[in-house]
Parts: structure tokens; C-alpha cells; sequence
């Protein structure tokens, strides 16, 4: 399972019953690396599935595209030094300043320094560790390049253009295009293993892994397809499954997208994208009911940048599902009787109060839990729930709230208890609504010499803190039009399209353009932007020593 905090990029919804066979690449599945400048989709993972869940040696194959030089290998891209002999992108600018005494911070100890300036000549050093490596005297307009030696051959490792040079008090010039390269490139060798995968071809057109063991996907597994790159989640109940990036690089913000689309816009139809949580992978899906509810449609006028009104529309349907806690059952208010309603809204799982009532987030839904005397369970949103005394088969539990208690109750499994036999129930009304706050059905109670517990099953726990989705109410370009039967929002104005658009306060679609054989293609994408505190489980580091392609090229593919 991945490490807690870690940032999970969701991939396609994919099914992996008998006969099945997909492709995973730059389009559809973000732990793989592309390219938005040139179009290029590098990597590509095809897997055939000869039963359910089931994929034969050698029917799952990974493959590096080799294109001008450049390649990716999961999920990061490389310039190609010969066969099999691949250098690590590290920077890559499309324009940058550089002034005397304010270094060119490359990360990994290495800088570039202007040295100073003779007319249209600018001196240029490079230095690792803050030891002078080689200085070159570069000329306005000129490309320029610094070199490595490996193995006895040299190969260039940082290259860009001097495009302007500004003589002045303060020395400045503009570089552009200025791509940096590893000192240690990584050699690939046929026969080399990858966690299941043995490689089978390096070309100068491209490299091949193949699965060299039989990988065996269980419902409800989380099994590990490309060694930190593709894991895949199984759903509970049937033979469907979403790949997952586990993002480990240390960065705190991310751009996480979606499927690509492209549409010809020099044909005079107008043109439509649609995204769900099968291809989104920040849209909200549940595994375990193998539940979805968010869409988002994006509809062009023909022959111009402009959606027209209602042309941006998101959606959200809440879908009843039933309590794992049989004796919740029998709670009897209106949109929690029976069970409760689950959307999604920006990516994340909230329960539905009903017409203009609002959506409160689903804190807790697990299974099970031990919990001790004096120990403390934390319910998350300043709530923690604690087992304050055993007597017997009777547990005495309080539910606190940021420390001060809140509600108490005496749970005698099979006896007593405040719903049925074995429920403990804490409810507060919200928004006029009575909602089932937090509940927990009480299975046994242990006592013995060293050990006293009680063991805690269908722990289910909602916030206490409605958000509105009022009638009229706005959210970046988009307006709430309906609340019930579902949530639906649209633009209420044209939208200029030629540019990043922001959909609601999270989602947005970038796009970018490409020309071929007359016709012009405009690929649009939805991503959404995510921070995390990762220092807990990750190193910490500078901003400075983040390198560029990791948030560019490798998480947005620019």
C-alpha cells in the first residue's frame, strides 16, 4: 500500500476480465511522461488479460519510444546518448535571465554563472559543487554547449542559446531553450530486470520490457505493475481496476491531469470533450462499490475559441448505498434512512443532505478497528473517540471534540445499546437535517489479564461542517444551475477558450496546439492542482534544488 501522504495521480478505469486488452500511455495515464511541444506519447504499457485478473508471461509490455533523440523510461525523460545509454533531463527552460552574482541554480550541485560581458560576448562557466568545471566565451544569437567525459567519449550535458546580451551597470543576458542532462546516465542492457520485468529489445528506435513472471490481480488487491511508476487498484466487486502513480518525488505541488483530448478545429463543426472518473483521474471513484458520479463537458462553437453559454458543464449524481452497519438500517431520517448518498465534488467523497441543504465530507469508512482503554482514535476534524472505562461486557466510549467531550454512552454488545444491540449513534442537525454524526457498531468487548479492548466495526464518521451549493452560487467560470436530482453547474457567459480556464475554484483544462497536414488539432486536458506536506516521509530540500522537468515535463508534460 502506498505510504500515507504520498500523492496519489489516478489513472483510466480499466477492466481486467478474460480477453480484455488495453494501453496505457501519456494520454490517459499520468505517471507516464509526454511531450505537449512536440505531441509525442514516449512510453506505452499493453497488457492482455488471458483470464480474469490474470496476465501471462510476457503479455504486459512496456515500451520507451525513441524520437530526435530524446525518450522517456519510467516516467522521466532522457536524451539518448547511443543505444541503450540514457542521460536524465534535468532542467529544461524555455526562457531564462541571468545576471551577474545571481547564479543559474541547476540543482544537484551544478550552476551556471556569467562571468561577465565584452560587447556581444558574454563568459559563461559551469560549475558542480561550486568548483569551476569549463568556461566558454559565447556570442549573442549563438547556441553553446558543456560537455562530459563517460567512459572515454564526450557527451553534452548542459546546451541552450545566448539570445540577448545587455551590457549594462548590472550585467545581464537571456538564455533560452537551456536544457540540462545527467553526469550519469543510465545503461540499459537487454536481459536487465525491473521489479517484474525483463528487458527484451534495445533499439535505436526504441526500448522493450516485457513481464518475465505471471501477475495475478485479485479483487480488492493493490498489486504493483511498474516498480515506481503504475500500481493497480482492484475493486471490491468486480474485475475492474484504476492504475495509480505514487508520486515520490520531493515536491509540494503538483498539477495532476487527465485524459488528453484532441479536436480539428479547422473544420467548420463545433467540437465537444467529456471527462469521468475513467478518464480523469482526480474525479472521485470508489473502488470498493465501484462507484463514480462527476462528469465534465467542454462544447467549442465552430471557428472559434469561444465557449458559448452552458457549453462548460459540471455534473455531480448522488447515488444511495447502503450502511455496511446493519442496525443503521433502521435510522430513519429522510437521506440517511436505509443508508446514505455519495457524490463526488472536486475529486473527493461527500454525503448529500438533499435539495439546497449542501454536502458534507465523508471522513471515516472503515471496517475495522482494536481500540485500547485511554487510547485515543482519531475521527479526524478535531474529533477522537476513546474507550473511558470496561466493566464486565459493558464499554463505557466518549466521543470528544478538540478535547472536551461531546457525547458519552455504555455499549453492552447484544444487550444495549443506542441503536439496536451494538450501535453507538452520535447525531447533530445540520443545515435542518439529522445526521447520523458518527457511528460505530460495538462487536465484543476483551478483557484480560494485559489485554482489554473493544473491537470496532463499520466506523463511519461525516463532517460536521456543510459546504453550500447554493442556487446561483459561483465557482470559477461555472454557476450552480441545479441541487436536486444532482448538482449541475454551467457557465452563465461565454468563455474564451484560448487559454488555461478555471472550471470550478479546483478543476481546470489546459491546452495546446498542434499543426498537421494543414489542419490545425487542439488537444485540451483537466487537471487539478494539489499541495502536500510531504516532509514526513520524504527528504527535505531547497526550492532550488527541485528540478524543473519533475514539475514540468514529468507531472504536466510540457
Amino acid at each position: 500500500m502506498p505510504a500515507e501522504g504520498a500523492i496519489e495521480q489516478r489513472g483510466p478505469l480499466i477492466s481486467i476480465a478474460r480477453g480484455d486488452h488495453h494501453i496505457l500511455n501519456g494520454e490517459n495515464c499520468p505517471g507516464f511522461y509526454y511531450s505537449t511541444t512536440s505531441g509525442t506519447y514516449y512510453e506505452s504499457l499493453e497488457i492482455t488479460f488471458s483470464e480474469d485478473g490474470f496476465i501471462e508471461t510476457g503479455d504486459a509490455i512496456y515500451t520507451s519510444k525513441i524520437s530526435s533523440g530524446s525518450t522517456a523510461f519510467f516516467g522521466k525523460k532522457y536524451k539518448v546518448l547511443e543505444d541503450g545509454l540514457l542521460s536524465k533531463s534535468l532542467v529544461s527552460y524555455g526562457s531564462r535571465d541571468l545576471q551577474k552574482g545571481n547564479d543559474f541554480d541547476l540543482g544537484n550541485g551544478c550552476k551556471l554563472v556569467l562571468q561577465g560581458i565584452n560587447g556581444n560576448y558574454a563568459l559563461l562557466e559551469f560549475q558542480k559543487n561550486s568548483i569551476p568545471i569549463t568556461t566558454k566565451s559565447v556570442e549573442e544569437g549563438s547556441k553553446f554547449n558543456f560537455t562530459t567525459e563517460v567512459d572515454g567519449t564526450e557527451y553534452v550535458i548542459l546546451e541552450g542559446t545566448l539570445e540577448k546580451v545587455l551590457d549594462s551597470k548590472d550585467p545581464i543576458v537571456r538564455l533560452k531553450s537551456v536544457n540540462q542532462y545527467s553526469d550519469t546516465p543510465l545503461k540499459i542492457e537487454k536481459g536487465d530486470e525491473y521489479g517484474k520485468f525483463e528487458v527484451t529489445a534495445v533499439t535505436s528506435k526504441y526500448i522493450e520490457l516485457k513481464n518475465s513472471v505471471p501477475i495475478r490481480l485479485q479483487l480488492g488487491d493493490y498489486v504493483t505493475i511498474l516498480d515506481n511508476l503504475i500500481d493497480f487498484r482492484v475493486a471490491d466487486n468486480v474485475y475492474r481496476a484504476c492504475s495509480y502513480n505514487m508520486t515520490k518525488d520531493t515536491i509540494t505541488s503538483y498539477k495532476i491531469r487527465g485524459t488528453s483530448l484532441a479536436v480539428n478545429r479547422s473544420d467548420s463543426s463545433p467540437d465537444s470533450c467529456i471527462w469521468a472518473a475513467d478518464s480523469f483521474g482526480m474525479l472521485f471513484y470508489d473502488p470498493e462499490y465501484n462507484l463514480s458520479t462527476e462528469s465534465l463537458v467542454l462544447s467549442l462553437d465552430a471557428g472559434n475559441d469561444w465557449i458559448p453559454e452552458g457549453g462548460l458543464v459540471y455534473e455531480s449524481l448522488p447515488v444511495k448505498i447502503a450502511y455496511k452497519n446493519p442496525e443503521m438500517s433502521d435510522y430513519g431520517e429522510e437521506w440517511f434512512n436505509e443508508g446514505y448518498s455519495v457524490l463526488g465534488w472536486n475529486g473527493k467523497k461527500y454525503a448529500y443532505l438533499g435539495s439546497d441543504q449542501g454536502i458534507v465530507n465523508i471522513l471515516l469508512d472503515e471496517d475495522e478497528k482494536l481500540l485500547h482503554p485511554g487510547e485515543e482514535y482519531d475521527l479526524k476534524e478535531g474529533y477522537t473517540l476513546k474507550v473511558t472505562d470496561l466493566d464486565s461486557d459493558n464499554a463505557y466510549l466518549t466521543v470528544f471534540r478538540n478535547n472536551l467531550p461531546v457525547y458519552s454512552s455504555i455499549i453492552s454488545p447484544g444487550k444495549s445499546a443506542d441503536l439496536g444491540t451494538h450501535t453507538l449513534l452520535y447525531t447533530k442537525e445540520l443545515n435542518g437535517v439529522e445526521v447520523p454524526l458518527f457511528s460505530v457498531y460495538i462487536d465484543s468487548v476483551i478483557q484480560g489479564e494485559g489485554l482489554s479492548a473493544v473491537n470496532l466495526k463499520y466506523i463511519l464518521h461525516f463532517s460536521d461542517s456543510p459546504l453550500g451549493l447554493d442556487y446561483g452560487e459561483e465557482f470559477g467560470e461555472l454557476t450552480v444551475v441545479e441541487t436536486y436530482p444532482k448538482l449541475r453547474l454551467e457557465n452563465k457567459h461565454a468563455v474564451w477558450a484560448g487559454s488555461e480556464i478555471s472550471v470550478t475554484e479546483e478543476i481546470r483544462i489546459g491546452r495546446f496546439e498542434k499543426k498537421t497536414s494543414g489542419n490545425l488539432y487542439v488537444t485540451f486536458y483537466p487537471f487539478m492542482n494539489r499541495v502536500e506536506k510531504v516532509d514526513s516521509i520524504l527528504p527535505s530540500s531547497t526550492l532550488l534544488s527541485i528540478p524543473v522537468m519533475s514539475i514540468e515535463e514529468y507531472l504536466v508534460g510540457i
